[in-house]
């Protein structure tokens, strides 16, 4: 049975807070519009953008993930293009427009949809935005395209499960135990056996970085507390050692230093280090605790990388 965790620190909390549209533990398609040669105006590229992304939130698979390689993408291709006679002048464009779901990283196309789309305007710029504006979100072939890419989803998740936990356990040797969880929680939940087992092979990398970060936080509260035994000491010690993970191997020690410290400040400063020592504000459910924390991890990481995809180079 899977070890339960305790509530974690404050600070943790509010940063889920902030990070509660982030769709980590579910399948996710980022938009991408295909325009290797940016010749798309940019009103047309956002409002097909902006269509890609109705498709995927109306079929369950929008939001931000911490993983961007699993997109939905359209390409536009002009059939055709006349003038008809005015006053004014207007643009008529037949434009086709090809769909995809698939692998950014690997390129791989897990499936396509072409429409047909007809656009008029007084310039082929305008043109071109009608005829996006005439795209049909709740056409069914967008329904079925979404549903064949998360069935690859899971079918890829399945096939790399073990590469994806034998990867982790190299990273968490190697004490980078930030990316081994980051690698970990990109599984999404419903790839159900893979996740499980995910989820057993964070909890020991999760046990490991807080016991690491906790040591580093008490000797630099030690270090506060030795330099100036006094309010600024003591407030410079409390902010260390508030971040200290009860879960930590290093909470006791730290909360006897807390003690410590506690009993030579005087009343006013002791008000100030009971509110700065303050850890939680309510009893969550020790599982999902973890879970939320090891996603903030997980996240942080993500928003901290140098952006390693270049969707111009998909060749799809």
């Amino acid at each position: 049975m899977r070890m339960k965790f305790i509530a974690i620190a404050l600070f943790v909390s509010f940063r889920l807070s902030a990070q509660s549209s982030t769709d980590a533990g579910r399948i996710v398609l980022h938009s991408v519009v295909l325009d290797k040669e940016n010749k798309m105006p940019g009103e047309a590229k956002s409002q097909l953008e902006s269509k890609l992304d109705q498709i995927a939130s109306d079929n369950g698979v929008g939001g931000n993930s911490i993983n961007p390689r699993f997109v939905i993408a359209a390409k536009l291709n002009t059939i055709s293009k006349d003038l008809i006679a005015g006053p004014p002048q207007m643009v008529a464009l037949n434009v086709e427009a090809v769909f995809f779901v698939g692998d950014a990283v690997d390129n791989q196309i897990y499936g396509n949809t072409t429409i047909t789309l007809k656009g008029v305007g007084t310039n082929e710029n305008r043109a071109l935005i009608n005829a996006i504006q005439n795209i049909g979100v709740k056409n069914k072939a967008f329904a079925d395209l979404v549903n064949s890419g998360k069935s690859k989803v899971v079918e890829y998740y399945s096939q790399k499960c073990d590469f994806i936990t034998k990867r982790a356990s190299t990273l968490s040797q190697q004490q980078d135990f930030d990316q081994a969880i980051y690698e970990l929680m990109q599984v999404p939940d419903v790839c159900k056996a893979c996740y499980d087992r995910c989820m057993d092979a964070v909890q020991p990398i999760y046990q490991k970085k807080i016991d690491r970060d906790a040591v580093l936080l008490l000797t630099k509260a030690k270090t506060a507390w030795n330099a100036n035994q006094n309010s600024k000491g003591a407030s410079e010690a409390a902010n260390s050692l508030g971040e200290i993970d009860p879960l930590s191997s290093s909470y006791k020690e730290g909360q006897e230093l807390a003690e410590r410290i506690r009993k030579k400040i005087e009343a006013d400063e002791k008000r100030e280090w009971d509110f700065k020592m303050k850890r939680y504000t309510d009893g969550v459910k020790l599982e999902q605790q973890r879970i939320r924390s090891s996603k903030a991890i997980a996240i942080a990481y993500a928003q901290n990388q140098p952006k390693t995809i270049i969707y111009n180079r998909i060749i799809w």
